[in-house]
């Protein structure tokens, strides 16, 4: 259980260091644009606000987890439950795929309207290859 016990407490750094990040990142790209791009600004700071709630939300979460032993043992039988971890194997394996597809249909379709976003979608696709060909990797050497 100690050995749980530190992956939790690293997972909290983890999301708070995360949500502080996104914090000074949006600050200071916000600063120097300066009202240049009022809706890329407004854009960014929705996408940043959700991104740093859900990590502070995780790391509440794992730091009640961290305090109390009971949340601790339900949080330790939640991610280590076999069956758990095969939906989440399949679940992230499965929206992977299809993201790629689905980013690749939308390059296509992109295509005929705007250069520059099918530049985007193709080189968000090549990064996703990239991303799953090292974790592939990665797994194959590790297991």
């Amino acid at each position: 259980m100690e050995k749980f016990k530190k992956q939790i407490r690293a997972k909290m750094i983890f999301y708070i260091g995360f949500a502080v990040l996104m914090g000074v990142t949006y600050t200071v790209i916000y600063f120097i644009l300066d009202d240049k791009l009022t809706f890329a600004a407004g854009y960014s700071f929705g996408f940043c606000f959700g991104v740093i709630a859900a990590a502070v939300v995780l790391a509440i979460r794992c730091g009640l987890a961290f305090k109390d032993p009971e949340r601790l043992k339900k949080l330790y039988i939640a991610e280590t439950d076999e069956r758990n971890r095969l939906i989440r194997e399949k679940t992230t394996s499965g929206s992977f795929t299809l993201s790629a597809l689905i980013f690749g249909f939308a390059a296509s379709v992109a295509a005929f309207f705007s250069e520059t976003v099918t530049s985007v979608l193709a080189a968000v696709i090549l990064v996703m290859a990239a991303v799953k060909m090292s974790l592939k990797f990665y797994y194959d050497r590790k297991y």
